[in-house]
């Protein structure tokens, strides 16, 4: 009686032989190459490992210090370059208010001068009625 025919050809070795099938590629290799093949996926997972346990390590670093994140990094150096754009500002206000301020206070010393001339003439001819004395208050006010 004939020897039933088991064999196929191996993907790799190209040859026929009693061959195992790989349900992952669906590709047959013999018993030499199966394990060649499980080798090179064995491979593939420990690197596949190694990526994952490095990405790990450094989620847990940044867990640790989120003050070396380059997210944290841009929003501090953003902070410091407001601040002093701020402080720019703040300073330009300032300098527009002490002028107006000045021109203000030049503005109320000249009325004041008027007003005080005006309650010397009242008080050195000493005539004056009720609405001289509206007057110089709203001019007070």
């Amino acid at each position: 009686m004939a020897m039933a025919k088991n064999k196929t050809q191996c993907f790799t070795c190209n040859k026929n032989k009693i061959t195992y099938p790989c349900k992952g590629c669906s590709k047959e290799f013999c018993l030499n190459h199966l394990t060649e093949h499980q080798q090179i996926l064995n491979d593939e997972l420990n690197l596949i490992t190694n990526e994952f346990n490095e990405f790990k390590q450094t989620i847990n670093e940044q867990k640790q210090n989120p003050h070396n994140d380059l997210l944290i990094k841009q929003i501090d150096q953003w902070e410091r370059n407001s601040i002093g754009i701020i402080q720019q500002k703040a300073q330009e206000c300032r300098k527009i208010v002490l002028a107006y301020s000045q021109t203000i206070i030049n503005d109320i010393k000249n009325k004041f001068n008027n007003l005080s001339e005006q309650i010397k003439q009242i008080h050195q001819e000493n005539e004056f009625n009720e609405i001289n004395l509206n007057y110089l208050r709203n001019q007070l006010i």
